[in-house]
């Protein structure tokens, strides 16, 4: 992994010149900014924004950001993790022409015949499509994509829709585990700890299965009869007659593009998951690999680029730039310092699963993004201080950070998604509902991934 702008800063003596006030007066900053963050009265883009240029300004009043001669980037141009917003950019304009296609309809619909219209059958399909899809697409995209057709096909089976959709809502969040670029705290978390796509599916598969099939025995025995498979054969041959109706091709106007975007989805993936191992590829990171699917797929499927370039999420490409900035400034002024200390007074004795219980009840309140960049920067602040923290520390943040948005209604964008559907369809979801049935996926998904991170500190 190659050092990072954030890596120089640690080397420099500025933060080691933070008296206790800076430090104090920072701190207040950055917990403004999370509290902010939590209450959703401000958008989170401008907030951070707003909240990176006071820290660049306290930065230069503190002296942070010494006059550099010669040619060079300014300090804060460095603290920004240019890689993770190539990725986001890359992946997104890549995701949206893919999705144009219709190659994601035509493999939900083909999941919903396979189900043969039977409710629990189609909820187990639908959930791990639904995880599949959150592994590729981003989770607002996935749980769009498969709540409508869940409304759908609810309707025509005459099924009640919410347990379908909540149980699908939080397993996006469990899909957010299965590879590198799943999830935004897998990228940042992963680019910190150096590690490569393959190595993040290989730990995180096993736990994905097993975490898969306890939430669908959960959502079996929490939801009963609104989803018991069918025993009566009237009603089997009914609904399969109901679900066949459905054309997968409705979606599909040009065949070629539709093929064309299953092979690029594939080959993009093998070159994430391989590209360590591929010459000259693997002289790049991945976002190189994510900008250059995206250029090929608007060269060859792109009737309007300007459009295209439209769908990036530059929310959150803004988002980050302010993210990354207020990080750096924290980091001299001493307070990812302080907070590595008290992270290590509050986690004292239960250690790495210690640390994910905290890091999933932090991330069932606020935006998990802000949190992963904290702790990576805490952990590794440097390459050498990263190959020196354990391997389950970081699956800890990960595990943490994703699965702890299935606790509330707002602890992950697909929650959020999946709430707004029902509402759309007049089927209320109160916020102490939501909690009762999330905590107690999110409460099993957490003991689940406990024993495993005890069993990766032993074979790590």
């Amino acid at each position: 992994m190659t050092v990072s702008g954030l890596d120089l800063l640690a080397s420099s003596e500025t933060a080691a010149h933070a008296t206790p006030a800076q430090t104090w007066i920072a701190g207040g900053i950055l917990v403004a900014t999370l509290v902010l963050l939590a209450t959703e009265k401000v958008h989170k883009t401008v907030l951070v924004m707003l909240a990176g240029g006071v820290c660049l300004l306290l930065g230069q009043i503190w002296g942070y950001f010494p006059r550099e001669e010669g040619h060079h980037l300014p300090v804060y141009v460095r603290m920004i993790e240019w890689e993770v917003i190539g990725i986001v950019i890359g992946a997104t304009v890549f995701v949206e022409i893919a999705a144009r296609s219709g190659a994601f309809t035509w493999v939900s619909v083909k999941v919903l015949k396979a189900s043969r219209g039977d409710p629990f059958r189609l909820l187990v399909l639908l959930s791990i499509l639904t995880a599949v899809f959150s592994a590729f697409l981003d989770n607002i995209t996935a749980m769009i994509i498969i709540g409508s057709l869940t409304i759908v096909a609810c309707r025509k089976l005459e099924l009640y829709p919410k347990p379908f959709l909540i149980t699908e809502g939080i397993m996006t969040n469990v899909g957010g585990l299965l590879t590198l670029i799943s999830s935004l705290p897998n990228i940042i978390i992963g680019k910190a700890a150096g590690i490569s796509y393959a190595q993040f599916v290989i730990v995180t598969v096993p736990y994905v299965v097993v975490a898969t099939a306890v939430t669908m025995l959960a959502a079996r025995r929490m939801f009963g009869k609104a989803v018991a498979p069918l025993a009566d054969t009237q009603a089997r041959t009914r609904n399969l007659t109901l679900v066949n109706a459905f054309d997968e091709w409705e979606t599909v106007n040009d065949r070629k593009f539709f093929r064309n975007s299953i092979v690029a989805v594939i080959a993009v993936i093998l070159l994430f998951a391989f590209h360590g191992q591929i010459p000259l590829v693997r002289d790049f990171g991945i976002e190189v690999v994510a900008l250059g699917a995206a250029a090929l797929m608007m060269l060859l499927h792109s009737d309007d680029v300007e459009r295209d370039l439209d769908h990036v999420e530059w929310s959150l490409v803004f988002f980050f730039t302010g993210l990354f900035t207020i990080i750096g400034v924290m980091d001299l002024a001493g307070v990812l310092s302080a907070v590595g200390r008290l992270l290590d007074g509050l986690t004292a004795g239960g250690g790495n699963v210690a640390l994910m219980w905290l890091t999933a009840g932090f991330s069932s309140v606020t935006d998990n993004i802000p949190l992963a960049a904290m702790l990576a920067r805490i952990f590794g602040p440097t390459t050498e201080a990263a190959a020196a923290v354990p391997a389950a520390q970081w699956w800890a943040v990960v595990f943490g950070a994703n699965l702890g948005g299935n606790v509330t209604p707002i602890g992950s964008a697909s929650t959020v998604v999946a709430v707004t559907i029902l509402k759309k369809n007049k089927l209320k979801v109160t916020f102490v509902e939501f909690v009762k049935i999330g905590g107690v996926f999110a409460g099993l998904q957490l003991l689940v991934a406990s024993a495993y991170i005890l069993l990766l500190q032993r074979i790590l």
